[in-house]
């Protein structure tokens, strides 16, 4: 997740300012106050007054001095992720610089034994505590070769994860599974970091599966190329590819390779893939096959309709209740019912298309891109039908059709009419018809008209509809 400081990094850069602008305030008001009461303040107040002013002032100078080496640098540099152990070590450099000089401005301590005795004792505490400090030192190198960040994807000592905080001993880590982990910072420098975000954020998603010998490779690929054009968190550039990776007993083994940009969704990527190629496969008559153990009879479990099943549901649909019983049964023979999982788009808004949709059973969502976003507009169930317009007349597709759950739809395309439509012409007409007062009633929920101008309207479209038909049907 982002943070408000991610957002907006200069918001916060000029904070320490407001604090620096009070302490000088506080110590221009008690140099003032000096000032004017030299001549009756007491030494003692004025001593007093003067060693406020001396830690006030040096508190300020401090805070400018590290936000003009720590806060302004990484905050324009955008090295955002990587400050708070190094700003932990500037300023305890830059206090201490600061408590060294009051020492000896304000008490009139002479530091030079101190700092002997300081090296002294840092030299004992370096020899007992090597491994925390070369933790430390790695923890800063860490951060200035930009090794690691919070927020990256990263696999260190086996254990994958995301980057919580690089801090002086360790850097925590957060797995898949939600479990912490604490990796001491000298393995960073002594193992092999993996990092999936830094420096760039793309990464290969690749998807192995097999399909039977029967279905051609140059099929098997571009139903795999498709997938990747319609899973939403698959990148566009680069593009897809789909490589044979060879010639197994049983199969052809294919790897579809896509990419996203960001590391932490490939498992939910995959998911959608591998559920898209099922139901793309099964539309497409392609097998999964699987290995042969024994011989068997097999007997498939998919179930396989009749042209007499299907034609009983090509009766609920409207607007082809022109036709007669036969034309019905002879536009029954080319439908097919197709199998669509959840998410799946069925077409998109612009889309060149010949098919009608009816649906069997779940749901349909209807999305139009509108105002630079995609928008539903309405959900549609069982026994509703959709894409007429583009089944008799070619059209484009007027919006984007998705699946909303699993569902079956009967699918008709415009071959199964074309001798129907030849051999009983008069049928063309019942059909415009049906379908300009069909738009005229949806039309009506846009504009309130009358009766007769409903009929006017419909009769001027069913005109228009009559010729479009004839032309896409190449009928006389």
């Amino acid at each position: 997740m982002i943070s408000e400081h991610e957002k907006h990094p200069y918001r916060s850069l000029w904070k320490p300012f407001i604090t620096i602008f009070l302490l000088l305030i506080i110590t221009g008001s008690v140099e003032v106050f000096v000032f004017l009461g030299r001549d009756f303040i007491p030494p003692s107040i004025k001593t007093t007054a003067d060693t406020i002013s001396v830690i006030l002032l040096a508190i300020s100078v401090v805070l400018f001095v590290r936000w003009l080496i720590v806060d302004a640098p990484f905050t324009f540099l955008r090295t955002l992720t990587i400050t708070p152990l190094l700003k932990s070590i500037i300023s305890m450099a830059l206090y201490f610089i600061a408590i060294v000089y009051l020492l000896h401005r304000v008490a009139g301590i002479n530091i030079t034994p101190l700092l002997t005795t300081s090296a002294v004792l840092t030299g004992i505490i370096v020899l007992s505590l090597q491994e925390t400090i070369k933790n430390l030192f790695t923890g800063i190198w860490i951060n200035a070769e930009r090794l690691v960040a919070v927020g990256d994807w990263v696999r260190i000592a086996d254990k994958e994860g995301t980057i919580l905080a690089v801090t002086w001993r360790t850097t925590r880590i957060q797995t898949r599974e939600g479990d912490c982990i604490y990796v001491p910072n000298r393995m960073l420098a002594e193992g092999i970091v993996e990092n999936y975000t830094h420096p760039t954020r793309m990464h290969v998603v690749e998807v192995d599966i097999g399909a039977s010998y029967d279905a051609p490779p140059n099929k098997v690929m571009d139903v795999l190329l498709n997938i990747t054009e319609e899973t939403k968190s698959v990148l566009k550039e680069p593009q897809s590819e789909v490589w044979i990776l060879g010639y197994a007993d049983h199969f052809i083994s294919y790897r579809l390779r896509a990419w996203v940009n960001d590391y932490g969704i490939i498992p939910k990527v995959k998911t959608d893939i591998n559920s898209s190629i099922w139901y793309a496969f099964r539309r497409n008559n392609i097998e999964i096959p699987f290995p042969i153990r024994s011989v068997h009879r097999l007997v498939s479990e998919k179930k396989v309709y009749s042209a007499e099943e299907i034609k009983e549901y090509i009766k609920a649909i409207d607007f082809l209740k022109p036709l007669s019983d036969s034309a019905i049964h002879e536009v029954s023979k080319s439908a097919r019912i197709f199998t669509y999982g959840s998410g799946e788009t069925l077409f998109r808004q612009g889309d060149r298309g010949d098919s009608c949709f009816f649906i069997k059973s779940g749901k349909v969502d209807i999305m139009i891109f509108e105002d630079s976003r995609e928008k539903k507009v309405s959900t549609l169930g069982a026994g509703d039908f959709f894409g007429e317009m583009s089944l008799l007349t070619g059209e484009p597709r007027k919006a984007t059709a998705i699946a909303s759950g699993d569902c079956e739809l009967v699918v008709l395309d415009h071959h199964g009419f074309k001798d129907i439509l030849l051999k009983e012409p008069q049928v063309v007409e019942k059909l415009a018809d049906t379908l300009a007062r069909r738009s005229m009633e949806l039309e009506q929920t846009k504009k309130i008209m009358t009766e007769e101008e409903k009929d006017a309207a419909a009769k001027v479209h069913s005109k228009r509809l009559l010729k479009r038909i004839s032309a896409f049907f190449r009928l006389k």
